[in-house]
């Protein structure tokens, strides 16, 4: 691993935790909250409360999850802001419609529309994410931003 890959990975990390925290944030605290998977006694149940969160995990989870989409975009050869745009969006949605599909399946987490509605915050999320990285990645590039 190189400087610049694991500079891109910690950035790409801190890029993605803030754009999900702005989608929970902003869209999907209330859109969960007016579209609960069952009665809120349930739902109460399957989510911690922040003070309960247990925040060695939650690095763990975004770290990962950084480097994921730093390693996709270097294997990927994505070399502009675009490329990892197109790129990340197709990983992103294949990636996160696999889990929540699959959450969706298999448990009582999310309505259908709370489903969706993650799917696609989580897929602009990565999207974005992915970009950064291919960009960070080969910012020494002239039109690097895509733009011929």
């Amino acid at each position: 691993m190189t400087k610049r890959f694991l500079f891109t990975g910690f950035f790409t990390t801190i890029m993605n935790l803030l754009l999900n925290a702005s989608a929970y944030a902003f869209v999907l605290k209330d859109f969960y909250h007016s579209h609960p998977a069952g009665p809120e006694e349930f739902v109460n149940q399957l989510h911690r409360k922040p003070d309960q969160l247990i925040i060695w995990a939650m690095v763990a989870t975004s770290v990962t999850m950084g480097y994921l989409i730093t390693l996709i975009m270097k294997w990927s050869g994505a070399k502009t802001f675009l490329s990892g745009l197109k790129l990340g969006s197709i990983v992103g949605f294949l990636f996160w419609g696999s889990v929540n599909f699959g959450i969706y399946a298999s448990s009582n987490v999310f309505s259908q529309a709370g489903m969706f509605v993650d799917l696609i915050c989580s897929g602009m999320s990565m999207t974005i994410s992915a970009a950064f990285a291919a960009w960070m990645l080969n910012r020494g590039n002239l039109n690097n931003i895509g733009i011929s």
